[in-house]
């Protein structure tokens, strides 16, 4: 018999990798995940990789940007000072790159940028941030921190969605979601997330709590949230259920 460990309380997309999110009310799910979904990156023009990816350091800067997906499926990239572009403005690269102070590009996320294990979907309960928050000094554990893309609503404050991986997520009506691995955490939470401030307890709460082996034949690492790969295409929806 199906049970219903959650609902959906919040739903988000990341039009460019790296970059703040979108927050929605209903998404469609395709193969590669939300609709719109990690579909741009910040490229190094030389080599075509993420930036962020050569240059970690360089994560914390991109955080300062904010990215929509606008209704002619272009991107709007909000800059911290409130200035901003679009993808398709002839000027994106050049905006983008004085603020970065190092010549980048615009163009579609290098493969697999959006996918852990061939998982494009991440999920985190409230469960999680409810027990990241108890053993933080501050008190918090800000969703925004850990990037999910679909917020799911439980109850208690343990580590809930541990016990998805390897089972299949039914989400509303019809989209299924097969959980395959745990998430893996580096300093990315910790960072200055738009208005979120620095927070270095963000990592260490998970590391304390919850450490293991995110897939078969990996080391043990801080996990918080998990990854997902579609099982079957459909909408999703802030308030949906969640059954497994």
């Amino acid at each position: 018999m199906d049970t219903q460990p959650g609902t959906v309380t919040a739903l988000w997309r990341y039009p460019v990798k790296a970059m703040l999110g979108q927050r929605l009310r209903t998404a469609g799910l395709t193969a590669r995940g939300l609709a719109g979904d990690r579909r741009l990156a910040l490229l190094d023009p030389d080599s075509g990789e993420s930036v962020t990816a050569l240059l970690p350091r360089l994560y914390q800067t991109v955080l300062g940007c904010g990215a929509a997906l606008d209704e002619r499926g272009g991107v709007r990239i909000t800059l911290p000072d409130g200035a901003g572009t679009h993808s398709t403005a002839p000027d994106a690269d050049a905006v983008l790159s004085a603020y970065l102070g190092r010549p980048v590009t615009l163009g579609p996320a290098p493969e697999p940028a959006s996918l852990f294990l061939g998982a494009p979907v991440h999920l985190i309960t409230t469960a999680t941030l409810r027990r990241l928050a108890a053993e933080n000094p501050r008190g918090l554990a800000e969703p925004e921190r850990y990037r999910p893309n679909l917020l799911i609503d439980t109850g208690g404050d343990g580590f809930a969605e541990n016990d998805w991986i390897g089972r299949e997520l039914r989400v509303g009506g019809k989209a299924v979601l097969r959980v395959v691995a745990g998430t893996p955490r580096c300093a990315v939470p910790t960072m200055v997330h738009g208005t979120l401030p620095r927070d270095p307890e963000a990592l260490r709460v998970i590391r304390r709590t919850n450490a293991f082996p995110a897939a078969p034949g990996r080391a043990p690492e801080p996990i918080a949230g998990v990854y997902a790969e579609v099982a079957r295409l459909g909408p999703v929806a802030e308030g949906d259920p969640v059954r497994l």
